[in-house]
C-alpha cells in the first residue's frame, strides 16, 4: 500500500505538501471519515475488518469506474460535481460589473452589484493568468469562482482552461481503472 501511495503526487494526498490545495474536500479529519466507513465492521476481528474494507473498496472502484466510463462515453469532459458548481457560479456571476486592467495578463476587477445595479456589494481583483481571486475560492478549489467566470464571459474566454486536471473525467476514470484481485477463499 505504501508503494502505491508513494506513486501518487504528495500534494494530492498529504496535508503538509498540499500548499492549501484541498480540491473541495475536508482532509484534516481523515480518522472520522474512516470511522464512518467502517462503522458496521469496526468491532470485528482484524482479519475480517481487512476483508470487509477490501471488499467495499473493490465494489466502490467498480461502481465509480463504470460511472466515469459511462460519462466519458457520452462525451462529457468534467465531473458532474464540477459542472454543478460552474452552473451555480454562472448564475451568481450575472450581476457583476467587470473592468479590465491588463488584457495581456488577464487582470480584472469585479464589482458585485445588486440585481438592479443600484449599489456595489463588494469588489474583487481577479487574475486569470495566475488563477487567483481576492475571494480565495479560485485558488482553493482550482476552478473558476463566480468572479473569474464573469471575467471569462466579459473577455469571451472559455472557463475550461482554468480548471485543474483533477476535475476532468479522464483523471477520475484513471483513478478507478485500478483492478482488484479477488480474495483467497478460505476452507477450500
Amino acid at each position: 500500500m505504501c508503494e502505491w501511495a508513494n506513486r501518487i503526487e504528495y500534494s494530492l494526498w498529504t496535508q503538509y505538501c498540499d500548499e492549501g490545495r484541498r480540491f473541495g474536500h475536508m482532509t484534516t479529519n481523515i480518522s472520522e471519515c474512516v470511522n464512518s466507513i467502517l462503522k458496521r465492521v469496526r468491532n470485528l476481528p482484524v482479519c475480517s475488518l481487512v476483508k470487509a474494507t477490501y471488499g467495499r473498496l473493490a465494489e466502490l472502484f467498480v461502481r465509480k469506474g463504470r460511472e466515469a466510463e459511462a460519462q466519458l462515453g457520452t462525451g462529457q469532459q468534467f465531473s458532474q460535481y464540477l459542472v454543478k458548481c460552474i452552473e451555480a457560479n454562472l448564475k451568481t456571476a450575472r450581476c457583476f460589473t467587470v473592468t479590465v486592467y491588463d488584457r495581456d495578463n488577464s487582470e480584472y476587477t469585479v464589482a458585485e452589484t445588486t440585481p438592479t445595479g443600484s449599489f456595489s456589494l463588494g469588489s474583487y481583483r481577479v487574475s486569470l493568468g495566475s488563477q487567483t481571486c481576492d475571494c480565495g475560492y479560485f485558488q482553493a478549489l482550482h476552478f473558476p469562482c463566480p468572479h473569474a467566470l464573469a471575467c471569462c464571459a466579459y473577455s469571451r474566454l472559455t472557463w475550461q482552461p482554468y480548471v485543474h486536471e483533477v476535475y476532468r473525467l479522464s483523471s477520475v476514470f484513471g483513478v478507478y481503472r485500478l483492478g482488484f484481485t479477488p480474495p483467497i477463499l478460505e476452507g477450500f
